[in-house]
């Protein structure tokens, strides 16, 4: 009876390890996306499974899904750079071409589309700046950027209200560039009014703009979380160039650094998911020596091409990534840029499950020293709604 017993625990125990190293194995996964048209220009926004994402390729708008593939929606007006996903999947805000120039739209899972118009009473003699940046949750709010008599200005958008105006500095550009899924927090920026540069900024609730990096910084906030805790972006906060910045009301600012340490490089945080894990790209952009990262308060800034490979993610010989575009707000699945061996651009998707929670990357991250007033080491982070 005993050895029945040892017999069946050992049979059980085999079973969980080979459940366990199947489940693991299915979790991670890196893929090169063969875009229509071999496009050379793209920008990517996941819905919060990271199973379905809206793109932007070579200005034209695509549906992505795991199932589908890449379907094509509406050819977009040159030189917009927006798109983005609802975080249930249902939706995708970015804009497309207008008889009076560009014109931000939604389009709906069946393929359907929505004009967003423009804001009332305006003289409609320029429109370059037209365009959805990001949606919210379950696509019901949409931001963006459209164009007056007098200036480019962020807008929020409703089925019930239409178009409108958030508040900004009269005479001076803002953009309305992500939003959080309940819509209650937008991120973007607003210009200096005297020296007309951008500065990283949020709208609450419709309220603002609140300069979260200070009145004199020149940069952009360039998402927010899902779940509206996290604010991140690219201000230039002292140094020689512009840094990557991750924001809470709670909390001093975080300055990110790069991952080369060298004064000289640059650095940009892209978005963030709802546990405030942060990717990017950081070195010299001129040259085109950019690396992709991932950051979390754990570990710091890591490369993201030695974090995927320590997940089992195995990447082509030779290949570099460049940049990561978005990070589902559940962290599963990021999808970025690269270069081959014989620097032809890509993009690609991965897929590392909760990999990118967990305290995981070996080594020693480079720490962020200080610049100006804004300390790195000062952010308490908290487990996520």
């Amino acid at each position: 009876m005993e050895q029945v017993i040892r017999h069946r625990v050992t049979l059980t125990l085999i079973t969980l390890l080979l459940v366990g190293w199947s489940a693991a194995g299915e979790s991670a996964s890196f893929e090169v996306l063969e875009t229509p048209g071999h496009a050379l220009e793209a920008d990517f926004s996941l819905s919060r499974d990271g199973k379905s994402m809206g793109c932007l390729l070579d200005g034209s708008v695509y549906w992505w899904t795991q199932a589908r593939g890449f379907q094509f929606m509406a050819e977009g007006p040159a030189g917009h750079r927006g798109v983005g996903m609802s975080a249930d999947g249902s939706s995708l805000v970015s804009a497309r071409k207008g008889e009076n120039g560009p014109l931000p739209a939604v389009w709906l899972r069946d393929g359907s589309a929505i004009d967003l118009g423009y804001l009332p009473g305006d003289c409609r003699l320029d429109h370059h700046g037209d365009g959805g940046f990001d949606i919210n949750g379950n696509g019901s709010l949409a931001v963006g950027q459209t164009a007056t008599c007098s200036s480019e200005v962020a807008f929020v958008w409703t089925p019930d209200r239409g178009i409108r105006k958030l508040p900004s500095i009269d005479g001076a550009d803002s953009r309305g560039t992500a939003v959080s899924a309940q819509g209650d927090v937008v991120a973007g920026y607003c210009e200096h009014p005297g020296e007309s540069y951008p500065r990283p900024a949020i709208w609450k609730d419709g309220q603002g703009p609140e300069l979260i990096m200070g009145d004199e910084a020149s940069g952009e906030a360039y998402n927010v979380s899902p779940n509206g805790r996290y604010v991140v972006g690219q201000a230039i906060l002292g140094g020689l160039n512009s840094q990557a910045f991750v924001w809470r009301d709670d909390a001093e600012p975080v300055v990110l650094g790069n991952l080369s340490g060298r004064a000289t490089d640059s650095s940009l945080a892209r978005v963030a998911s709802d546990d405030g894990t942060v990717v990017g790209w950081s070195g010299d952009e001129m040259w085109g020596d950019q690396e992709a990262f991932i950051w979390t308060r754990k570990t710091g800034m890591t490369s993201l091409a030695d974090f995927l490979t320590g997940h089992d993610c195995d990447l082509p010989e030779g290949m570099v990534l460049t940049a990561a575009l978005d990070i589902s707000g559940d962290g599963s699945t990021i999808v970025g840029t690269c270069r081959d061996r014989n620097w032809k651009p890509g993009f690609w998707i991965a897929r590392i499950g909760d990999a990118a929670s967990a305290t995981v990357v070996q080594g020693n991250p480079w720490e962020p020293r200080p610049m100006d007033h804004v300390l790195p080491d000062t952010m308490a982070v908290h487990p996520a709604d």
